[in-house]
């Protein structure tokens, strides 16, 4: 078993709240990522009216899904121009070379 496959656990508090996080991640990513979603949930919190902590936390996981989904399209889309360029780039090499 290589070391990237040990559980760490960290314990972290998101929205005021104590959670076990068992993962292989290190711990620190894990405790960054929860404290991205603790931000989320204050975030989300401190615009809306008074809610819930269910509603809170789906609301912030829509936030946090609509970013991802943002960042995945433009990812897509700068993936596409590459593979343009590249064939671009391809052609005039095939060009360059038959001349």
């Amino acid at each position: 078993m290589n070391d990237s496959q040990f559980e760490n656990k960290v314990m972290v508090n998101i929205y005021g709240e104590e959670y076990p996080i068992t993962g292989v991640s290190d711990p620190s990513y894990i405790s960054r990522v929860a404290d991205f979603v603790d931000s989320k949930m204050k975030e989300t919190a401190h615009n809306s009216r008074a809610m819930t902590r269910d509603k809170i936390a789906i609301l912030a996981a829509m936030s946090i899904a609509s970013e991802l989904y943002e960042k995945k399209e433009s990812l897509d889309i700068s993936q596409v121009n590459l593979n343009k360029k590249i064939d671009s780039i391809l052609k005039r090499i095939e060009s360059t070379l038959e001349e």
